[in-house]
């Protein structure tokens, strides 16, 4: 019988933006649409994190995103930071 070897756990990601790692609890992920922002998302924010570790984010060129003058902030450039 061939013993199967499990596959490692990731707990934690490394985005454009820095690491998000993931803690034992759960957690919630939002992220809005093109030309929203984070902001979006407050009131789900306020109600769920007594339950859950809240993540909102800011895509690339949205809320408080700092860019570069010659960054390129397509929907390609945003898919790639993702």
């Amino acid at each position: 019988m061939n013993e199967m070897k499990s596959s490692p756990v990731h707990r934690s990601v490394q985005t454009a933006s820095g690491r998000i790692s993931k803690e034992a609890d759960r957690f919630a992920l939002f992220v809005h649409g093109v030309l929203l922002n984070g902001y979006l998302w407050r009131h789900q924010l306020e109600d769920l994190s007594d339950v859950r570790r809240c993540i909102a984010v800011d895509l690339l060129a949205h809320g408080a995103t700092e860019i570069a003058p010659d960054q390129d902030v397509s929907v390609t450039a945003n898919a790639k930071d993702a």
